[in-house]
């Protein structure tokens, strides 16, 4: 009996040991009985899962998803290491969406999983509102020159064939001084509006006050010209103008991507061409 009695003593100061101070938790297996001692090698395999059950635990608490793993054979961790390694893989999911990865998404999760869906869907709508304020003008919802020159790099670098249209409105400083701001700001709408008539696919940028920029895919200069001459006829006979003390008129220049073509050629020489076109236009105005 006073055996048996010691050896309960040591088995409950070692699980004692095991719960409040594990350094000091130490099993002399030698020390049991011999009929005990199967028991005691089941035993301290049993605390040693439960302290690494609890050191991931703690690890995990502090939010170190490096700590080391239980034991392969460490059944008692088990859900544990689940929720480790559901930690680890939300940690890379939220590290994509950093990245501005939208697509991320948690299904095994419960409430968490609607909580963290919800999050990245609205954080895309934010980025898309965003990305349309950061590559739109406001005033006419045309693309920026920020959208239009980063456009023209890609296609370029892509070998895309293609026209680049430098557009200026021909007056527009007339009419706002003489019949204000607002009368001004219509002629700007209109010549918007006809711009994106060029076609369904055709990149329209307002880059300045009075100035477009329009990329086109796969047309040449002079179907690209034959079109703009379209554009112009439209605006100048716009009905808007009846009655008015004014007219619209624009100028444009055309130039056509190729084999190494570089942007700063295109853009170069459309502005070139466009300028010889407002010079013509003004002169064919002051000859009436």
């Amino acid at each position: 009996m006073i055996i048996l009695e010691k050896t309960a003593e040591v088995l409950f100061n070692y699980l004692r040991d095991v719960i409040y101070d594990p350094a000091k938790a130490v099993l002399d297996i030698e020390q049991l009985p011999e009929e005990f001692q199967d028991f005691g090698h089941g035993l301290r395999y049993f605390a040693d899962c439960v302290m690494e059950t609890k050191n991931l635990a703690m690890a995990l608490s502090r939010g170190d998803l490096n700590a080391k793993a239980p034991s392969r054979g460490n059944e008692i961790a088990a859900p544990l290491k689940s929720l480790h390694a559901t930690l680890k893989h939300l940690t890379w999911q939220t590290q994509q969406i950093a990245r501005g990865d939208y697509r991320q998404n948690v299904d095994f999760m419960g409430d968490f999983s609607e909580a963290f869906n919800k999050m990245v869907e609205q954080l895309a709508e934010r980025q898309s509102r965003l990305e349309i304020q950061a590559y739109r003008d406001i005033a006419t919802d045309l693309f920026n020159r920020a959208y239009g020159m980063l456009t023209l790099d890609n296609w370029l670098a892509e070998g895309k064939r293609f026209a680049l249209v430098f557009a200026d409105l021909d007056s527009l400083k007339f009419v706002n001084d003489e019949f204000g701001h607002a009368e001004g700001d219509i002629y700007i709408l209109n010549a918007a509006r006809y711009l994106k008539s060029f076609s369904e696919d055709a990149v329209v940028c307002r880059i300045g006050g009075d100035e477009f920029m329009l990329l086109a895919p796969e047309i040449s200069r002079a179907d690209a010209e034959a079109k703009m001459r379209e554009i112009y006829d439209k605006l100048k006979s716009d009905e808007y103008l009846i009655g008015k003390e004014y007219t619209y008129s624009i100028s444009y220049g055309v130039s056509e991507s190729g084999p190494g073509v570089l942007a700063s050629e295109m853009l170069s020489v459309s502005d070139e061409r466009m300028y010889e076109d407002k010079r013509a236009n003004k002169k064919s105005r002051q000859s009436r």
